[in-house]
């Protein structure tokens, strides 16, 4: 197994070196980490799919920009892959004192709150102050906003700043609802702009009080539509101005069937 990764780590060596592949070398910190949070997505795209094999392949490139990543890093910083590999080792380790400790954790909630002040008191130890931290988490900007809306509100439950059951957040969608519908009719563009957004972070609340990871169930429901779709090209030769001449009825009953081969074939 570390044969297979040394030898790729040869590879990334031959690559960033001159003589070396111009792509490779042209490519910065900043630009490696870009592309490794692409090959990351599409790890969980397909494990969304279902498809373990898709997955495998996948994470071949993943582990091919960590690796990449670290070697441009190594470049201005005395590092390689071994370290990365020790330190997130070490710090695993660390803030497991239950697995690898002599104390037990009851449940997940005990774990996740050994993990939190374990993790607060490394920060005191490099003369940070965790307690000026808001309770919300650091997230970047890269995120896809939808996840942020779920991971903010989960922080937020941590502390009560929630509602008891799904009840309390249908009533917040319906009061959503409203002032979108209050903002169209206004015409504010601005208005509507705001109000879609908080619809938007409501129904992210809901999906967490429901147990269901938000930006999964819209992946899943993107590509459900992308399929669906092209099934309805099918029928009409995948011919944009035979569909737009054929209109909306027509389209409507051949996305239901699309729907009902779907079901049949479940």
């Amino acid at each position: 197994m570390l044969a297979n990764v040394h030898a790729l780590v040869r590879t990334i060596d031959i690559l960033r070196s001159p003589g070396g592949c111009p792509w490779d070398r042209k490519q910065t910190l900043e630009s490696a980490a870009h592309h490794l949070q692409d090959e990351a997505a599409e790890v969980l795209e397909s494990a969304i799919a279902g498809d373990p094999a898709h997955v495998r392949e996948e994470l071949g490139d993943l582990l091919f920009m960590v690796c990449f990543v670290t070697r441009v890093l190594g470049e201005t910083l005395p590092t390689d892959l071994d370290d990365v590999a020790r330190r997130g080792n070490e710090k695993l380790v660390r803030r497991h004192p239950h697995v690898f400790g002599d104390s037990a954790a009851r449940d997940v909630e005990e774990s996740q709150a050994r993990w939190d002040a374990i993790k607060a008191e490394e920060k005191r130890g490099l003369g940070l102050d965790p307690d000026g931290e808001s309770i919300l988490k650091d997230l970047p900007a890269s995120l896809p906003p939808l996840h942020q809306a779920y991971r903010y509100q989960k922080d937020a439950a941590a502390v009560g700043f929630d509602w008891p059951d799904a009840d309390g957040v249908w009533a917040k969608l319906r009061e959503e609802e409203s002032e979108l519908r209050a903002a169209v009719a206004a015409g504010d563009a601005d208005a509507i702009e705001h109000e879609v957004g908080d619809a938007l972070f409501a129904w992210a609340n809901l999906a967490r009080k429901l147990g269901v990871q938000p930006d999964v169930a819209l992946r899943k429901a993107n590509r459900r539509f992308r399929t669906r779709f092209h099934r309805v090209e099918t029928v009409f030769g995948n011919d944009p101005a035979a569909m737009r001449a054929a209109g909306l009825d027509a389209m409507e009953a051949a996305w239901q069937a699309a729907k009902r081969s779907e079901r049949d074939a479940g």
